[in-house]
């Protein structure tokens, strides 16, 4: 890791009066001796200290952001600088977008800022210009022309447009930043595998996801007594762009995926709630979406019995991709993923308590129940094997699935995995998206708790949430969380998940998230 950069603090002592970027600095004096007294005094002649060089004002990028629910999910420079004279800009920030700062009187914190962005409706938002190190994930960073600074690599690596120059902050260190996109539940069997295998689309075309818009959402004809009555459910089409979502998700620094089924050489597609998949699925994860690492703490990968689950070890194992939360016995399942992302260490720890699949003991194969002593051992090993973020992963569900909301047990267990040294707890289990919580905590900084993500290769087409679904990326400078973004998507024809347009049809799934989460809910 890069060490964190600090500029000098800003000293007195200078003779004059020093106009620095805002600030006049007046040095401090003391009366001294006249000429003729000066020679009649005895003793050495004292040393004159020399003159502090003053704190520079640095150049540097500044971060457009916006309300964490504000409908913008993107703008241009031309957009920013029509909006310039209204743009909120923090304490040491001099000259933006051609615009001097000359006096600091009054100027806001970057959390006055973040305050007023999030008071501002989401559909009619405030922008601010904030430099990198005082960015929050409590507010969202807008990409400027495609530019992202907390993006991945390939966007974060594209020119960025808006420079300003600062005091007394921290520059931008590109190299400090690392990306987590983390995907939501996958199960490619049933509608994913019938499309795929059945219907003789391919695996490619189920990989090969861009973006969608809908078409209409209505009441769900199913009748009383039958499921998916009472919901709505969406129609969608494709809108090009095929490979939309594999570019974004394999983009991260490092991509999570939670995998809930048994990978097996004998499989099947299956028309119930018994999975299989072909093993031809584990390397388009690794090599098109880009998953480093898996969890498989989940209820189904018993479906094909002890056999099954230990052949599904071993298929991860044969595709090189790390799994969590699930292994030939306690202590296997105990051990921690990792993942090094130029010179950061991520542990993953991944937990189940949804019935369904046998639970690991000394001697028994099975996933790593969500039982207090295990988040405690499991976490307490990935800070040994050196991880400097920690990533604890759970099924959990409150006692029932399809819900957006804290449930049963769930805000106690939220407690556990921080208390146990969790950074970030990324869950599922309940099928549909919702909600998320960023919280500060201590003096450690931002931690978030998403819930759940909703279904991702998971074909349920009864109701719209079961459609819907969100990956979540969170963005990283060193240790420190910046930023914690939501992407929504749909699955066409239960299969093949497709990025929406979060100002538009993916404001659906976001809204969801948002009023389950005590968050300002935009308007359709």
């Amino acid at each position: 890791m890069h060490p964190r950069r600090r500029l000098r603090p800003l000293l007195a002592g200078v003779v004059l009066p020093v106009v620095l970027g805002a600030c006049l600095v007046t040095a401090e004096t003391s009366d001294a001796p006249d000429s003729s007294t000066a020679a009649e005094t005895a003793g050495p002649t004292p040393t004159v200290a020399p003159t502090p060089t003053p704190d520079p004002t640095l150049e540097m990028p500044l971060a457009v952001v916006t309300g964490y629910t504000a409908v913008t999910a993107g703008i241009t420079l031309d957009a920013v600088t029509a909006a310039r004279d209204s743009i909120l800009v923090p304490c040491g920030v001099t000259e933006y977008l051609g615009i001097s700062v000359t006096s600091a009187t009054g100027c806001p914190s970057a959390a006055d800022i973040a305050d007023r962005l999030n008071s501002a409706p989401p559909d009619h938002p405030l922008l601010a210009l904030l430099p990198p190190s005082l960015v929050a994930p409590n507010v969202k960073v807008l990409p400027v022309d495609g530019a992202d600074l907390f993006g991945g690599p390939l966007v974060r690596s594209k020119p960025y447009p808006i420079i300003g120059r600062a005091i007394g902050i921290e520059p931008y260190d590109p190299g400090r930043i690392r990306t987590l996109m983390s995907l939501g539940d996958s199960c490619p069997d049933r509608g994913v595998a019938y499309a795929a295998i059945t219907l003789g689309r391919g695996w490619d075309w189920v990989f090969g996801g861009g973006t969608a818009s809908y078409t209409r959402v209505y009441p769900n004809p199913a009748p009383p007594g039958h499921v998916g009555n009472g919901f709505n459910i969406v129609d969608a089409v494709p809108t090009d762009n095929a490979g939309a979502m594999a570019a974004l998700v394999s983009d991260a620094d490092v991509t999570l995926d939670d995998f809930e089924c048994p990978v097996v050489n004998d499989w099947t597609v299956n028309n119930g709630v018994v999975f299989s998949i072909d093993p031809a699925v584990l390397p388009r994860l690794r090599d098109t979406y880009g998953v480093d690492v898996a969890t498989l703490a989940a209820n189904h990968l018993f479906d094909r019995g002890t056999t099954g689950f230990l052949e599904t070890l071993q298929q991860f194992r044969d595709a090189g991709i790390p799994t969590a939360g699930a292994g030939a016995d306690l202590d296997a399942a105990l051990e921690p993923a990792y993942v090094d992302a130029d010179g950061v260490r991520f542990g993953f720890v991944a937990f189940n308590e949804v019935p369904g699949s046998l639970e690991a003991g000394p001697s028994q194969p099975g996933v790593l129940w969500l039982r207090d002593a295990n988040v405690t051992a499991a976490v307490s090993r990935a800070r040994t094997g050196g991880a400097d973020i920690v990533i604890c992963v759970p099924q959990w569900w409150g006692g029932s699935e399809y819900h957006d909301d804290w449930r049963g047990d769930m805000r106690r267990q939220q407690e556990v995995f921080f208390d146990a040294g969790c950074d970030h707890v990324l869950g599922h289990g309940t099928h549909w998206s919702g909600p998320i919580d960023i919280a500060l905590r201590g003096t450690s900084g931002y931690h978030v708790t998403m819930v759940s993500h909703g279904n991702f290769l998971f074909g349920q087409q009864w109701s719209q949430q079961t459609q819907e679904g969100v990956t979540l990326e969170l963005a990283f400078e060193g240790t420190r969380l910046a930023q914690a973004r939501m992407h929504p998507y749909i699955m066409l024809e239960q299969a093949q998940s497709n990025l929406t347009d979060p100002e538009t049809d993916g404001l659906w799934v976001l809204n969801r998230i948002y009023a389950a989460s005590g968050l300002p809910v935009v308007s359709h």
